[in-house]
């Protein structure tokens, strides 16, 4: 089995953990989220977890250490502050799921029953 090893400040023998609390995320595609950040193990893997505050309720997202640029450690008061400034992380418009018609007894979708099935023709070169 496997153990972690402690990381160390240079000089020291202190171990640093992983920072918990507020903060300002960046990430890679220039990306900024402001919430309560804490680190998870998910999957198999160490990945950030972000509480982003918003009217309503909060809103997690998760991100893999590749993604992170960089993480500036902040009061809860200029957190929330600033998180009102930012954008609202959800979708626009989440995805719509639609129903697709049923397949006819020939296999090809009702809207297609009364065209004829050009695949096996031969097309002149």
């Amino acid at each position: 089995m496997a153990w972690p090893l402690p990381i160390f400040n240079r000089g020291t023998m202190t171990q640093i953990t992983a920072y918990e609390g507020w903060a300002m995320l960046e990430l890679m595609g220039h990306r900024q989220r402001v919430g309560r950040v804490q680190e998870v193990e998910m999957y198999g893997g160490k990945m950030l977890r972000i509480d982003i505050p918003l009217e309503g309720g909060d809103v997690t997202e998760f991100y893999s250490c590749a993604s992170i640029y960089a993480l500036r450690p902040l009061s809860e008061e200029v957190a929330r502050d600033a998180a009102k400034r930012h954008a609202d992380p959800r979708p626009v418009r989440p995805v719509d799921y639609r129903a697709l018609p049923a397949p006819t007894r020939n296999g090809h979708d009702s809207h297609d029953a009364g065209q004829a099935d050009h695949d096996d023709e031969e097309l002149p070169l």
